[in-house]
């Protein structure tokens, strides 16, 4: 027997008269603390099965979401049998704290289960596997088993084309670029959608705009993770259970006798399925949604803004909470959602049609509008004073709003460069979000340790771990390794061990600086491929000479450090990073006499940010990370014809852009170059 039903409301909380419900006749859920909009009420209580909530960012989703929840439950829902799904663990707390907030029940809302798509799936998976499977949730534990894979496919004797391998296989650096391919391919399921029954070939990577590298690896690596099984992963990454759930349900013959009494797992006699951040969704995530709702006579709820798509990189896709829901699963009633709670009329005209859509904005009584301002600059000098101006006027006028009130939001992390510099050098308190700081990305480190080791500098950086890991990119990058002695065959096939070493001999250079220079001649240099020591020899000419003008000239092109990067990375995009924070680091040398005074500053840089506190600081984060979030103050900088759309004019740009300015509260400051505007700004009228 079912245990009772705790009531939907606290006891004091009210319900709406009937003489006042015009749409008919009964109880009517009314939240604490918030007046529902108009539109908000047709929400709560539209009696369709099936709606799509078509938001502007910041209308309270998630708030109208949880508002719709609570007048199922009121008529009569039961809230054990009702599932409300999320891309995000952040979002299924942000979900749960506005059913808190518009006033349910505790004792409903422990029993209405939030759940990330993964969570779920990996829940309906134990029901089926039997026995859980390890979850792996750290880059770190990965890496070996995608280091395998690369030297799986390095090594494979029947390879047909060799020459489409660049990269050695011996560096990290290509975990990261190659996990962000494999989750863009579980996400889109493009392989099985496309190429499931054919041959993998150079030209059908290229027809699916693969690389045939990365595509080899990814095969390599599911081998690996499916441990030979395909029933049974040895272990799961974060999205793997929804891609593996997905992949079972195109499999019909997979499910016959699966589940107690043979039921399909899926069948779970749900009254309600509710999914926040429907534009999250992704192939995977909609494969297994349109199953839950094939197998359940359940109503349906999703809510999403179509122009905040901008997890393109897990595959997400606007079409899932649009046509392709009509088509796959059943017609939906869409219902807008377009009052804004968050920023002013302003800037919700600017953001209407740069997404060619209505939006309202209201604000609370005697709140000022959003002012959105655009600077134009003339040089990179007169953007760095701008956003000077902007930070330190701020604090001026504001002294009691912390510096965690504003952000500046990029594009690229390698457009940081010049701004933590500046941000260093004036003392200003910052934090970076979604990308190291720039004094820590590998290329850097190696740059400063070519100089360290080479102008017997290495004691100058302080920190020991800063040590480790220049000497560490020295080798990386230069495709060095450190001598071993005479070991045996076996030994020299044993990572463990040569690992071991390695860190020993990095270690006695730590501990010992003068002996930086021996260190470079005789481990990175000397055993650098035949390839590669030209450029690191030409490259330690330009620093020997000290002089900045030189190093500005002459560095890159002499390193060609995109060549150097390819025989790490797979991707190009990571390689256009690393050219692109080395062009940062070299630029950022202008005004020094000396080279060695430059890189002086760079240590005491460190030093710097290393002891800055982080709870009140400035965020410095890329668009991406910074979704979700919202601040008093937005900069945005280098919105540029040829910078900020990469790739070209595209619904993903216009999207990040959209996600940027809708994190503003009170002031929006876009910066770009006076010579070449962004087209975008003019399609959001502010040109």
């Amino acid at each position: 027997m079912s245990p009772p039903r705790a009531p939907l409301l606290p006891p004091n909380a009210r319900t709406m008269p009937a003489a006042s419900v015009a749409v008919e006749a009964e109880s009517v859920f009314n939240p604490k603390g918030i007046t529902p909009t108009a539109e908000q009420r047709a929400i709560q209580l539209a009696r369709k099965p099936h709606i799509v909530i078509e938001a502007n960012a910041g209308a309270a989703k998630t708030t109208t979401l949880a508002l719709r929840l609570a007048q199922a439950l009121l008529r009569g829902a039961d809230p054990r049998r009702v599932r409300v799904l999320t891309y995000t663990p952040a979002a299924v707390q942000a979900f749960n704290d506005a059913m808190a907030r518009i006033g349910l029940a505790a004792e409903v809302r422990r029993q209405v289960c939030v759940q990330t798509f993964d969570a779920f799936c990996a829940e309906r998976l134990l029901a089926i596997e039997g026995a859980a499977v390890p979850m792996l949730d750290r880059a770190e534990l990965l890496r070996p088993h995608v280091l395998a894979a690369i030297d799986r496919v390095l090594h494979n004797a029947d390879e047909r084309h060799p020459d489409e391998f660049t990269f050695d296989g011996r560096h990290e650096a290509s975990v990261e670029g190659l996990l962000s391919e494999f989750l863009h391919l579980k996400g889109t399921m493009q392989w099985q959608a496309e190429a499931a029954d054919r041959v993998l070939t150079p030209k059908l990577a290229t027809d699916l705009g693969r690389e045939y590298a990365t595509l080899k690896i990814f095969h390599a690596y599911e081998h690996i993770r499916r441990g030979g099984h395909p029933d049974h992963p040895v272990f799961r990454a974060e999205h793997d259970a929804t891609y593996d759930l997905a992949r079972l349900l195109s499999d019909e013959d997979a499910w016959i006798g699966v589940g107690a009494d043979g039921e399909h797992p899926l069948a779970m006699g749900l009254h309600l399925v509710l999914v926040d951040e429907m534009h999250d969704t992704n192939r995977a995530m909609f494969t297994v949604l349109r199953e839950v709702m094939a197998r359940n006579r359940a109503g349906f709820v999703g809510v999403g803004d179509r122009d905040q798509v901008i997890h393109a990189l897990a595959g997400a896709d606007a079409r899932f909470m649009g046509e392709a829901f009509d088509r796959e699963v059943t017609p939906a009633t869409r219902m807008p959602l377009s009052t804004t709670w968050r920023f002013g009329q302003r800037l919700a005209d600017a953001v209407g049609k740069l997404a060619q859509k209505p939006c309202m904005a209201q604000r609370p009584s005697g709140m000022a509008d959003t002012e959105v301002e655009l600077i134009r600059t003339t040089d990179p000098a007169e953007l760095r004073f701008q956003v000077r101006r902007l930070i330190t006027e701020r604090i001026g006028l504001e002294a009691k709003a912390p510096l965690s009130a504003i952000a500046i939001l990029l594009r690229q992390p390698h457009q940081s460069v010049a701004l933590e510099n500046l941000l260093l050098d004036h003392g200003i308190d910052h934090r970076t979000h979604g990308f190291l700081p720039y004094l820590q990305r590998p290329e850097v480190l190696f740059v400063r340790g070519l100089h360290a080791c080479a102008r017997n500098a290495l004691g100058l950086i302080e920190r020991t771990e800063t040590r480790e890991a220049v000497l560490r990119a020295l080798l990386r990058f230069a495709g060095s390794h450190v001598d071993t002695g005479d070991l045996s065959p076996e030994q020299a096939e044993d990572t463990a061990l040569l690992d071991k070493l390695e860190k020993q001999a990095i270690k006695a250079v730590c501990d010992d600086p003068t002996l930086a220079p021996d260190f470079l001649n005789n481990q990175v240099l000397r055993n650098a491929p035949d390839a590669v020591r030209p450029l690191l020899e030409d490259a330690l000419d330009v620093i020997d000479s000290d002089d900045p003008d030189t190093w500005q000239r002459r560095f890159v092109r002499v390193l060609q450090p995109q060549r150097l990067a390819a025989r790490m990375m797979v991707r190009q995009q990571d390689i256009g990073q690393v050219v692109g924070n080395l062009e940062g680091l070299i630029q950022s040398a202008s005004g020094y006499d000396h080279l060695t005074s430059f890189f002086r500053a760079m240590n005491e840089r460190e030093m710097r940010q290393h002891g800055m506190p982080k709870k009140h600081a400035l965020l410095l984060s890329s668009i991406e990370a910074a979704k979700g979030l919202e601040f008093d103050h937005v900069i945005l900088p280098g919105l540029n014809k040829g910078e900020f759309a990469l790739g070209g004019h595209s619904v993903d740009n216009r999207n990040l852009l959209y996600v940027a300015m809708t994190r503003a509260r009170r002031r929006l400051t876009i910066l770009c170059d006076a010579s070449r505007p962004s087209a975008y700004l003019r399609d959001a009228g502010l040109l």
